[in-house]
């Protein structure tokens, strides 16, 4: 489709280009904080900083009493070397927006950019908070920020986010009406057998043989254990053992990641494994360990709000450009602020049309059509707009 571009097209490319050039870590983002402090006091709007670390709360109050609502855009970026070759390329080696968080911090500025040339801050109802939110990949960041006591004093009755899902053209956007992303738990297990001479196993107790048998038992946990209906994934990412050819290790690692849409399913899939190991500690006379790491929590868009967000979304890119959207094992942590408040994310395609889609998100050539960020910016301010004055869902 033709996205219409806002009157500050080439500011939000901009913006979005310098962001994108000085890719920064979780809770590293001093740069990032910097710039978007910059272009928060050039429109003339209040902000706390350093919260979190390295988070930033902005507000903007319009004359009308309403609710206040709220926007989350997450700034950091991934550990990857880009291998695009482009004129805003970044320029901190091994560091690279990946995943698109450099357009999503764009996206909360020209959104209040957009409303501010609107006028809603004379005639529009209620607060909008917005939330520029560091360490989402990985780090969890939305609950340090929770966790700071700054929303404490704010009674937000709804929180918006968005996030870059490149399988989509620029112009469509997709909403899950109901759970978003998984939780993803990861996991260590570290096997002790006893190690010796390669040429002579039956001397041993081969914890990569049984390291090997028991990745191939968690499949099976998958398949034949958890109903097709239902979604869980286990993957080991890390399997180290051994130092040598003609060695039989005494310990074996292996590291991996659960991904679970419900909480049933989760404490299922963690006492299998469990007794998994305990079986296997019997049959082949080793030790067992398992340790869990808890994860993101499971994200659950609110059925309310990814209605009034179907609705202003076919407003502004017609019906045909609404997606719906089915559960993601990828996770996220604005989940922590879907637990605190009723909260919705949207799906924002990204990939030129004309082109169609090249690379997905986390890859170093990943890369999106600029004109997406007008398309989720005129979204985005309706929808917050919209919120305090009509029912859209109804």
């Amino acid at each position: 489709m033709s996205v219409n571009l806002l009157p500050f097209h080439d500011w939000l490319v901009k913006l979005r280009r310098h962001f994108h050039q000085f890719p920064e870590l979780a809770y590293q983002e001093e740069k990032t904080a910097a710039k978007i402090c910059e272009v928060l006091s050039s429109l003339d709007v209040p902000f706390q900083s350093n919260i979190g670390k390295t988070g930033i709360v902005a507000k903007l109050t319009a004359a009308n009493p309403g609710q206040i609502i709220a926007f989350r855009a997450d700034m950091d970026a991934l550990k990857i070397e880009e291998a695009n070759d482009l004129p805003y390329k970044s320029q901190h080696p091994g560091l690279m927006h990946a995943c698109g968080h450099d357009g999503h911090i764009t996206i909360g500025l020209g959104i209040i950019r957009n409303l501010i040339e609107q006028g809603w801050r004379e005639t529009g109802k209620g607060e909008m908070v917005f939330i520029f939110q560091p360490a989402e990949e990985g780090g969890a960041g939305a609950k340090a920020m929770i966790d700071s006591g700054v929303f404490d004093s704010m009674p937000v009755d709804a929180i918006f986010a968005g996030h870059f899902h490149p399988e989509y053209p620029t112009g469509d956007v997709s909403i899950a009406h109901g759970t978003s992303n998984a939780a993803a738990d990861s996991f260590r297990i570290t096997l002790k057998g006893k190690g010796g001479h390669g040429a002579h196993p039956y001397q041993c107790k081969d914890v990569i043989l049984i390291g090997a048998y028991l990745i191939t038992q968690m499949q099976a946990l998958v398949s034949r254990e958890i109903s097709a209906l239902d979604s869980v994934v286990i993957t080991i990412g890390r399997f180290h053992a051994g130092t040598a050819s003609n060695i039989i290790p005494e310990e074996a690692v292996l590291d991996g990641t659960i991904r679970t849409l419900t909480e049933e399913i989760r404490q299922q899939t963690f006492r299998r494994i469990r007794e998994l190991l305990n079986g296997i500690e019997l049959a082949y006379g080793i030790f067992a360990d398992l340790h869990i790491f808890d994860g993101y929590p499971v994200l659950n868009n609110h059925p309310e709000l990814a209605k009034h967000a179907q609705a202003c979304a076919d407003t502004i890119l017609g019906q045909s450009h609404v997606h719906a959207e089915r559960p993601r094992m990828g996770a996220e942590d604005f989940a922590y602020f879907c637990q605190r408040w009723r909260g919705m994310m949207m799906g924002i395609g990204c990939h030129d049309p004309a082109k169609g889609f090249q690379h997905g998100l986390h890859s170093p050539h990943f890369d999106l059509d600029e004109r997406a960020l007008d398309a989720a910016v005129s979204v985005f301010s309706l929808m917050l707009t919209a919120y305090n004055t009509s029912s859209l869902w109804e």
